[in-house]
């Protein structure tokens, strides 16, 4: 197997923890994210909202993300969570464009 292609190791914290859960398996394939979510952990059985949780989540990856760029290249932590962020909000900016978009021509062949 390719070294780009061999499996991450689980953090040892996690392999500590007996009650700790994968949340997220991402790939890039064929030009595209493709990934597996636990969607539903905090939703079944608890009063978390979870789309709160993911953003939580979604943030602490970014913190992650920035440190490791750090510890790697020694990009500054602040400067890339700032590009991150606007590399986020431009991506869901574009797709709501492409979704609305898309919406759009769904509707006129329907009419």
């Amino acid at each position: 197997m390719h070294e780009k292609h061999k499996p991450l190791t689980i953090p040892p914290a996690a392999e500590q923890d007996e009650r700790a859960i994968e949340m997220v398996r991402a790939w890039i394939a064929k030009g595209a994210l493709h990934c597996t979510l636990n969607v539903g952990h905090w939703h079944t059985g608890t009063d978390t909202d979870e789309r709160q949780a993911w953003g939580i989540m979604l943030a602490d990856l970014a913190r992650q993300i920035a440190k490791s760029l750090d510890d790697v290249t020694g990009l500054d932590p602040r400067v890339s969570l700032h590009v991150m962020l606007q590399a986020f909000n431009a991506e869901l900016q574009a797709s709501a464009t492409r979704d609305e978009t898309r919406d759009e021509t769904r509707d006129e062949t329907q009419e």
